[in-house]
């Protein structure tokens, strides 16, 4: 069931389905659909399962000049305070990793475990420099936003992504996700970077973590797990897993191997 609720600072969508293990769903940047496929296989399986479309994508609004990651992160507690979750499995992709870690460091209370797929921040000092980026924010700083998320996704994807798109969202969701590139790059990356994330904070996330990443991440050259050592350095409690064969694009790539993956995890730390 589809749900809306004014936060203030944005008008918050979320969906709310299935029955079980409550698990939050955060997804990345470009288009709230990255965990659709997933989310109805988790619904199916046996978990409740909270989809919340971040401010600026899908059917939520960033009413601000840029939602900062605790602004997100504020959004979550209030889907889940207006849901009746009193404790839920945090699952963020990419972006959407940041704003689940914020939520278990700020709120330790609202949070069982978490999985974070390809954390995308903050960044690691010893990560390779990927060279699809720096063309990505020309050509978005050109306003050619298309171009900007080709070259992106491309980079950290592989050169067949759009039709990864189009195979589970539909050439709707691609239009939604190419749509997605103004705000990411103009107004989400900045704030992104602008995330005060360390170690101390990072001391204050008391749930277990796994810090999943793509296989694909070494041959693409892409920071994700020179991101995910970083994280785990600092997580008291976390593991890392490689996902085989899997890019950036995991959640539609193969949503059965990541819903099998969050649900493993899930239920090692239910109880």
């Amino acid at each position: 069931m589809r749900k809306r609720m004014d936060a203030g600072d944005a008008l918050i969508t979320y969906t709310d389905e299935g029955e079980g293990p409550a698990v939050l769903l955060l997804h990345g940047s470009f288009t709230a659909g990255w965990f659709t496929p997933a989310g109805s296989r988790l619904a199916a399986d046996g978990h409740r399962v909270l989809t919340m479309h971040r401010a600026g994508y899908g059917g939520s609004e960033d009413l601000t000049a840029g939602a900062s990651v605790a602004a997100h992160a504020g959004h979550a507690a209030r889907v889940l305070e207006a849901a009746g979750v009193r404790r839920a499995h945090l699952v963020g992709h990419s972006s959407g990793a940041a704003v689940a870690l914020q939520l278990a460091s700020t709120r330790p209370d609202l949070a069982a475990s978490l999985v974070l797929l390809d954390a995308a921040f903050p960044f690691a000092p010893d990560e390779p420099e990927h060279p699809a980026m720096p063309h990505a924010v020309e050509a978005a700083g050109q306003g050619d936003y298309e171009r900007a998320f080709d070259l992106f996704f491309g980079g950290v994807s592989g050169p067949r992504f759009r039709e990864v798109v189009v195979r589970e969202l539909g050439e709707d969701g691609l239009r939604e996700a190419v749509a997605g590139s103004r705000y990411f790059f103009t107004v989400e990356g900045p704030a992104m970077r602008a995330w005060p994330f360390g170690a101390a904070e990072a001391a204050a996330v008391t749930a277990p973590v796994l810090l999943a990443v793509g296989g694909e991440s070494g041959r693409l050259g892409t920071g994700y797990r020179a991101r995910a050592a970083q994280l785990a350095s600092w997580l008291p409690h976390a593991e890392r897993r490689l996902l085989p064969g899997l890019s950036h694009a995991a959640p539609l790539e193969d949503p059965a191997a990541v819903a099998s993956t969050i649900e493993e995890f899930v239920a090692r730390h239910s109880g």
